[in-house]
């Protein structure tokens, strides 16, 4: 077997579930980076010693600026996402999603892919630049946000086994274990809607089995190691994280089937729902 994940996003602490400075730390995370809920990297650091604490406390002021942002928006640009085939007139005729269940998957995949972005960003920036502690940064006053509440985020044993079956295949594009891999949370999220589960694994499996993706993966990967953000610091941290938490930093920024992966799909997804939101709207 490859190399997973090395806790499963599925059985590590829920944000809900949260108690103590834990959820001092994941409400102050949500505020700063904009976003609406926490995703499984922040939450799989809290189950490790003060490892959250201590990553948080290094890159909170780099999410308080607007260089996360605009470094994505560059990466995208730059890998040129492809754009996946319209839906066939086969599986137009077994839609049965509403206008709304096409804006509500739209706002899983903007909150996913604004979080995962950033956190590809700037975790690959403190890993790449061995732990700098950000003196005088300047900050940007940013725009708030508004986000509408999101459909709930279902446990496994929430999700009818037929439809984690589609979790799990979808999930497994390019993924390093295959159908066996740990499931990323964005998938379990998006298992209101078996029909988009099916749709995209057809339409990504086909970009995978034509190597576009695992080029885009490698493009997105090159990219982050020769221009990815740079921080200006005058100060390094001595790393005193675990072996396990920095482990699990680097491979999740380092390897291309961990957070480079999601972010690439992500967006691949939105820019096609984004692309037929007339479809959508009317259909």
């Amino acid at each position: 077997m490859n190399s997973d994940i090395s806790y499963d996003p599925v059985s590590v602490i829920d944000e809900k579930e949260a108690i103590g400075e834990t959820a001092k730390i994941f409400k102050d995370i949500r505020e700063t980076m904009n976003i609406p809920l926490i995703t499984s990297i922040w939450r799989g650091l809290a189950e490790i010693d003060d490892s959250l604490k201590k990553i948080w406390t290094i890159a909170r002021p780099i999410y308080e600026t607007q260089n996360p942002e605009k470094k994505l928006k560059e990466i995208i640009e730059e890998i040129k996402l492809p754009l996946l085939p319209k839906l066939t007139d086969d599986e137009l005729s077994k839609n049965r999603l509403a206008p709304k269940d096409w804006e509500d998957i739209l706002i899983i995949l903007k909150a996913y892919n604004r979080s995962n972005g950033m956190n590809m960003v700037v975790l690959h920036s403190i890993i790449k630049q061995n732990f700098p502690i950000c003196l005088n940064i300047k900050k940007n006053k940013k725009k708030k946000i508004i986000w509408p509440v999101l459909r709930k985020l279902q446990k496994k044993e929430e999700i009818k086994p037929k439809i984690w079956q589609l979790v799990c295949n979808v999930n497994s594009i390019c993924a390093p274990n295959g159908t066996n891999s740990h499931v990323a949370t964005l998938w379990r999220h998006l298992a209101h809607w078996p029909f988009f589960l099916e749709i995209m694994y057809i339409k990504l499996n086909k970009l995978s089995e034509e190597r576009v993706l695992q080029t885009l993966l490698f493009k997105t990967q090159k990219y982050l190691q020769e221009s990815g953000l740079l921080i200006e610091a005058k100060e390094y941290f001595n790393n005193d994280l675990s072996s396990r938490a920095y482990s699990i930093i680097k491979n999740y920024v380092y390897e291309k089937d961990k957070v480079i992966r999601m972010v690439v799909i992500g967006f691949i997804m939105q820019k096609w729902i984004e692309k037929q939101k007339i479809f959508a709207l009317n259909n």
